[in-house]
């Protein structure tokens, strides 16, 4: 069930009535972007929508790489490409996002949890798999192992979300002005978007950072509708994805886990990071001094190395 409140689902189609021209504009420049910034993979059916699915490499476990909040398979290019020397790798856009053209009305990280199932059944790639997941993308992950323990290897946290950040008793007042600020970009963002103004702002949603022809991608991929619409459930929902992970069973006690902390982030964030350390019995620490949040991005090889450790060290590979 959506969360968007009806007086934003008001505004957003008043405003695209009244401004046509403008909504003509976005409509014609999202189908141009289409046009030259084709998908990279392909669109896998998963029986309640479609999903944009990147599969690289070949043997070994399968390393699913899980995007953070707004993100898409694009923001893994760097990462993956280098993977695909070692395993199988999947990157994917959730619903709504990237080439991804579906909004769900209910993205919590259950339902999450449940496409990427379905997705990775349609796609025949059996467990084992490697994990690993970027921010609020860390907590996707984190309730797949819950869910699936005999499925999973291991665990990649890059500079993950704790669900901490998102419960309502636990949050400071410095993360209630971020998560304040951080509504009204999306609202406006979702209510604007039909009218090309974020367009014409440069706001997109996803990523920044990558090479040229990769951003253009991003770029192209994060001005369309349904990525507003969808970063604005996504970002409505979480409450309810925290509790979801709150309630969860913990991983296995035995699950290798390397946690990188982006050395750049804030005190808050990394004091935030501390909980991840006690998620198994086997988890490894490491600080990404020179990197700000997107690590996979700023330190692309950080991101690799620590799935090549636990792709080396987990039972039975190569």
């Amino acid at each position: 069930m959506t969360l968007i409140a009806r007086k934003d689902r008001w505004i957003r189609t008043v405003l695209a009535s009244i401004l046509f021209p403008l909504t003509l504009f976005q409509a014609a420049a999202s189908q141009r972007s289409v046009r030259s910034c084709p998908p990279s993979g392909k669109l896998v059916d998963i029986g309640s929508r479609k999903l944009h699915a990147c599969v690289t490499g070949e043997g070994g476990p399968t390393v699913i790489l899980e995007a953070g909040m707004g993100g898409c398979s694009i923001g893994w290019s760097l990462v993956q490409q280098e993977l695909s020397r070692h395993s199988t790798v999947l990157s994917y856009d959730r619903a709504g996002l990237g080439w991804s053209a579906q909004p769900m009305g209910e993205p919590t990280c259950k339902a999450y949890v449940d496409d990427l199932k379905q997705l990775l059944e349609a796609l025949e790639l059996s467990p084992p798999y490697l994990l690993v997941g970027h921010s609020f993308g860390g907590m996707i992950i984190r309730l797949f192992a819950s869910r699936y323990p005999d499925d999973v290897l291991g665990i990649v946290l890059v500079d993950a979300a704790h669900e901490c950040r998102f419960l309502p008793g636990e949050r400071s007042e410095s993360k209630a002005k971020v998560r304040h600020s951080n509504e009204r970009l999306y609202k406006w963002g979702y209510r604007l978007s039909p009218l090309g103004i974020p367009r014409l702002m440069k706001k997109h949603i996803g990523h920044n950072g990558l090479p040229a022809h990769l951003q253009a991608a991003a770029v192209s991929a994060g001005y369309r509708n349904h990525a507003y619409q969808a970063a604005y459930e996504e970002f409505l929902h979480m409450e309810r994805s925290a509790l979801q992970l709150k309630e969860a069973a913990p991983i296995h006690s035995g699950t290798p886990v390397l946690v990188l902390t982006a050395g750049k982030q804030s005190e808050e964030w990394k004091q935030d990071q501390q909980p991840l350390l006690f998620l198994s019995d086997r988890v490894k620490h490491t600080i990404v001094e020179d990197s700000w949040h997107s690590i996979q991005i700023y330190r692309p090889e950080a991101v690799t190395d620590a799935v090549l450790e636990l792709l080396y060290i987990t039972e039975g590979w190569p």
